[in-house]
């Protein structure tokens, strides 16, 4: 009689561990989320961080051939693409009319990132946001 009870069990799939699974799923979906959205973040930052170095190498280059402050953060800001929305551009001091060989003209670009996925509410409350920026150095007349 007993083995036939264990083979009715059996065979209507009422395992007693079958809600093991959905707990260790629910233990681990958490941390799977935390690690995609923080790729995605990264990769986001990363990009815009190579936009504002060249952005700002771009400005620079401007900046060594004679351009204006107003021409340096034009094209600073058409160079930086996706981030060129809300870029703040510092383009130093002009270059001399007659440039010595250690004359330089330096460009800096700054960048308020912001983040897109729900990460960004847990690293603001332990880091704050993020401040991106790129430098860029060229000789004057260069």
């Amino acid at each position: 009689m007993f083995a036939v009870l264990r083979r009715v069990h059996r065979s209507r799939g009422t395992d007693p561990h079958a809600g093991a699974v959905a707990v260790e799923f629910a233990l681990v979906l958490p941390v799977l989320l935390m690690l995609v959205f923080g790729i995605i973040d990264f990769g986001r930052a990363y990009n815009a961080k190579i936009s504002l170095t060249q952005a700002a190498r771009e400005g620079a280059r401007a900046r060594a051939l004679g351009a204006d402050t107003a021409a340096t953060a034009s094209r600073v800001q058409l160079a930086a693409g996706m981030v060129s929305g809300s870029v703040v551009v510092d383009a130093g001091s002009p270059c001399p009319a007659v440039p010595a060989a250690t004359d330089v003209a330096t460009v800096k670009v700054t960048y308020a990132f912001t983040y897109i996925t729900p990460i960004g509410a847990l690293v603001g409350f332990v880091a704050g946001p993020i401040t991106l920026s790129g430098k860029g150095v060229m000789r004057c007349l260069g």
